[in-house]
């Protein structure tokens, strides 16, 4: 036991409940959640455990296959758990909206600035500071404690929000952005670091499934919402604006009920701040950021606003190269608490889970880009169209997540189950790529019904797996490990995704478009051709001579048809990357 701590069998872990805290204002008494709150408080107060266990029925605590001594047993009434989980999903809902909302505010916003050139940043930030920052909170909560990151996360998601709501001009709503991204960032990592804290790893399974769940119905309705605001509901600022109640309500609810138990290599409740800022692992920390940030720079802008060949994209390789060096050295060789410890990556389970989620989302959102690519640019289809054939795709998600939930709460097995769906999402992959022009309507709408299936359930299990691989007192930076491979996996993805196709149409449409110079066309059409065609699909539609129209569509069909052969390539990847994974026992109590 480490110096100072409590001692746990005469100090209790939950505090009474203040009834004032929650009076009924009408009546002055106690409202029903208080009462039903400080009911089965007082019941849980009467156990004779230490802090007892979530209780399931009769299901009794077993061993983990890690020893594991550091995490003691305690209790948490089941209302009170439902407070705080909803409060994190609502967090959640609202850092995956945020996250959208701009897609339907970029014109909008565009006009009223003036600065249509750089409208892009408004939406590269968020991902910028989501994406870099978000790797940090695990271990740094290991350090600082869970509730204060989440009320930081909370807090900068506020501020961000309130900023792009007030902005006088668009590089303040960027900066706006970047806050906010830091905090959204976050609050999805943080909820699902505290979900591990009050749960059985059984029970986290259905707990992830909702947490997905809530994140993707937040992603679909981000541009519905904004959308909204925009035209009926005063404006885009208020798109914003309407997420600074919301969170602070989000944020009041874990400040009032989440109270989690001290742990015997986690000494944040009896140390100084000082001290805590010592056991910082600054250095990982500043060339992590830097690292990350640079590599989230070069995918965004690399091809498009900072050329391949260019001087300055030549330099941030070289800088990404250092960071990076540095920062593996220093996590392998320096730092005594590593912020995100790379040497976790021997471990088979992690390291084919993490790949699994790299992979995987490098599929997913290419596929979610350059889909609409094809309506667009191949069958013509009209933007609202084609987000009606995304909808379909949001359930397959909701119930993959949530049946790979119920599915390990149920067995708490998972190994087949994963491998099974890993197939099944690269069956729905290759069919994405065997689309045709011809394509009949019904199957555009369930055409990404099957792969969105397979990478929810993969997305789900793979984290559960990386946190039942560990034990308890790694799982914080363990599960940092897992969004900074996802983040790093969709920007790349998008990336990579992107050169892939302007580098394929550039080529269809030279070696193609420049063949009618034989019928008498001059290479001056033909080049302006090529021009125009490259940077609109709807010029093709509209405006395209007729002679050539039908070559242009057939190179976006090819293009958007390399873009899919590489989704296909890194599904195929993902899948073997489970296939490495080792499966643990999902135990049904705290206490692992």
């Amino acid at each position: 036991m480490a110096k100072g701590n409590v001692d746990r069998e005469s100090q209790p872990f939950l505090q009474p409940i203040d009834r004032n805290i929650l009076q009924d204002p009408s009546s002055g008494l106690p409202g029903f959640v208080a009462s039903e709150l400080e009911q089965q408080e007082e019941n849980l107060q009467r156990d004779e455990q230490s802090y007892g266990s979530i209780r399931k029925g009769s299901v009794q605590t077993s061993t983990h296959d890690i020893d594991d001594d550091d995490v003691e047993e305690f209790q948490i009434s089941p209302a009170r758990i439902r407070i705080i989980m909803i409060s994190m999903y609502l967090g959640i809902f609202l850092a995956a909206l945020d996250n959208t909302v701009v897609s339907t505010l970029l014109a909008h916003i565009a006009s009223e600035f003036n600065e249509l050139p750089r409208i892009s940043w408004i939406a590269t930030a968020y991902l910028l500071s989501s994406a870099t920052f978000q790797p940090l909170y695990g271990k740094i909560s290991d350090i600082f404690g869970r509730k204060p990151l989440l009320v930081f996360s909370n807090i900068f998601f506020c501020l961000g929000c309130l900023m792009c709501g007030l902005s006088p001009g668009l590089w303040w709503l960027v900066a706006g952005r970047f806050v906010a991204g830091i905090g959204g960032g976050g609050i999805t990592s943080m909820s699902s670091i505290t979900t591990s804290d009050i749960v059985p790893l059984r029970d986290r399974a259905l707990y992830q499934g909702i947490c997905n769940f809530f994140f993707g119905l937040g992603t679909a309705c981000g541009g519905l919402i904004g959308g909204w605001f925009t035209e009926h509901g005063g404006g885009w600022r208020m798109a914003f604006l309407i997420q600074v109640p919301a969170c602070i309500l989000s944020c009041g609810v874990l400040v009032t009920f989440l109270e989690l138990p001290p742990r015997k290599h986690d000494s944040c409740e009896e140390s100084t701040w000082k001290s805590k800022l010592a056991r910082v692992d600054w250095w990982g920390v500043l060339f992590l950021v830097v690292f990350l940030l640079l590599a989230m720079l070069a995918s965004s802008l690399g091809g498009k606003e900072i050329a391949y060949n260019s001087k300055l994209f030549i330099t941030l390789c070289v800088l990404i190269l250092i960071s990076g060096s540095m920062f593996a050295y220093i996590e392998t060789h320096v730092a005594i608490d590593p912020v995100l410890p790379i040497s976790f990556l021997k471990n088979r389970t992690i390291l084919g889970a993490s790949l699994a989620n790299w992979f995987c989302m490098m599929a997913a959102m290419t596929t979610n880009y350059y889909l609409p690519v094809y309506w667009a640019g191949v069958l013509d289809m009209k933007p609202t169209d084609m987000g009606k054939r995304t909808i379909p795709s949001f359930f397959s998600t909701a119930l993959g997540s949530l049946g790979a939930g119920y599915y390990m709460k149920r067995t708490g097995r998972y190994y087949k189950f994963l491998m099974g769906f890993c197939l099944l999402a690269v069956v729905g992959q290759l069919q994405i790529n065997l689309i045709t022009p011809s394509i009949a309507v019904w199957r555009q709408y369930i055409l990404q019904l099957v792969p969105g299936l397979g990478v929810s359930v993969l997305i789900t299990v793979t984290l559960l797996a990386m946190i039942a691989a560990v034990p308890h007192e790694h799982q914080a930076a363990t599960t940092s490990i897992s969004y900074a491979f996802r983040s790093t996996g969709c920007t790349l993805g998008v990336s990579i995704g992107g050169a892939i196709f302007r580098s394929a149409l550039s080529s269809l449409l030279q070696r193609n478009v420049m063949k009618f110079a034989s019928d008498g066309h001059s290479s001056e059409e033909l080049t302006g051709i090529i021009e125009n065609a490259t940077h609109s699909s709807e010029w093709v539609h509209r405006d395209a001579p007729e002679f050539v129209r039908a070559t242009l569509i057939e190179c976006y069909h090819f293009a958007c048809k390399y873009t899919y052969a590489f989704c296909l390539t890194t599904v195929i990847l993902a899948m073997v990357s489970c296939a490495i994974i080792k499966e643990y026992k999902l135990h049904t109590s705290i206490k692992r």
